[in-house]
């Protein structure tokens, strides 16, 4: 990282409050709801600055006990929570989360109309000033289709974190349930035309934006098609016994490279792709883009096993995880 700059990486978007019955219960039947932040925007930089990563987050909380609850939760990851902003009497984006084991099928139920967060506009941050002291600039396809004001404020965001020289990162983050596919394609392309690093996924590339192929060639066409400098595709299945596994590959220039492929128990999926990017920006910078998939994959891996959005995990518990010597063994 540069020593010029404040901060490693500056994120915009939207925390959430994850409310969730105790284990595999159901919603319908629940009487007691254990309450996690969230957000894949807010994820982002906790997850990093758990690696040690200086990261703030941009984003609106209500002035009441559930926005300071968040506040303070990404606080004490080690984000930088002093740009944002508080709205009195304003509202905290939820989802309600049913784990599930199979054949059951997970449930995830959101209430973030009319959220804080969903206010925040063009007008609401000093971007120039702001980004001219990061290196990364992150958000994902899930805050534009938040609202308009959303989506104009990410326009803004992106475009001035191209000025400032900023590395610009974006995960698609498709989601049907916010926006319709030709929507949310007409808003993303452009910016998807600013970005360097574009995380996304097969079913992302096919419904979005009508590519086809193999993973090479969903990589190549994404590239030639936004101009972006790294392309990550990634690949997760799940098997019935609470069992997944992830896969990743990127190409960089012409060059294209594969993560190997992790196994692991399925605990609490959500947030997991936060991890992976995480891992992968964190580790790109050490030793570039091979390794960072390598890395991103035993990170994924681990953030499965652990409840909640953001897993408290050393870049050395990562390595032996991505090195085969994780031990299944009691630390006594």
């Amino acid at each position: 990282m540069s020593a010029k700059r404040r901060y490693d990486l500056v994120s915009l978007g939207e925390p959430l409050l994850r409310l969730s019955p105790p284990g595999f219960g159901q919603l319908r039947a629940a009487s007691t709801l254990e309450i996690r932040p969230c957000g894949a925007q807010a994820n982002l930089p906790a997850n990093l600055a758990v690696l040690g990563w200086q990261t703030a987050l941009l984003t609106k909380l209500p002035d009441n006990p559930l926005g300071q609850l968040v506040f303070e939760a990404y606080r004490s990851h080690g984000v930088d929570v002093a740009w944002v902003r508080s709205v009195p009497g304003g509202k905290m984006g939820l989802t309600f989360v049913e784990f599930a084991a199979a054949p059951r099928t997970p449930l995830a139920i959101y209430d973030r109309v009319g959220s804080a967060a969903s206010t925040i506009g063009p007008e609401d941050f000093d971007w120039p000033a702001i980004l001219s002291q990061a290196e990364f600039a992150y958000t994902d396809g899930i805050f534009p289709a938040i609202s308009p004001s959303c989506l104009a404020a990410t326009q803004a965001f992106v475009s001035a974190a191209r000025k400032a020289g900023c590395t610009v990162v974006l995960d698609v983050n498709y989601r049907r349930s916010l926006w319709p596919v030709e929507q949310a394609r007409a808003a993303l392309e452009p910016l998807l035309e600013q970005v360097d690093i574009l995380v996304t996924n097969r079913d992302v590339s096919e419904r979005l934006f009508g590519l086809s192929g193999d993973n090479e060639a969903l990589l190549r066409a994404s590239a030639a098609r936004f101009g972006c400098k790294v392309v990550c595709l990634t690949s997760r299945q799940t098997f019935p016994g609470n069992r997944g596994s992830w896969q990743s590959w990127a190409l960089e220039g012409t060059e294209l490279m594969q993560g190997r492929r992790q196994e692991f128990d399925i605990v609490d999926r959500y947030g997991t792709g936060d991890a992976w990017l995480a891992g992968f920006l964190y580790a790109r910078c050490l030793h570039g883009t091979a390794y960072a998939l390598e890395f991103a994959n035993a990170a994924i891996a681990l953030a499965h096993t652990a409840f909640g959005d953001v897993v408290r995990m050393s870049s050395e518990q990562i390595e032996a995880v991505m090195e085969g010597r994780a031990s299944l063994g009691a630390q006594r």
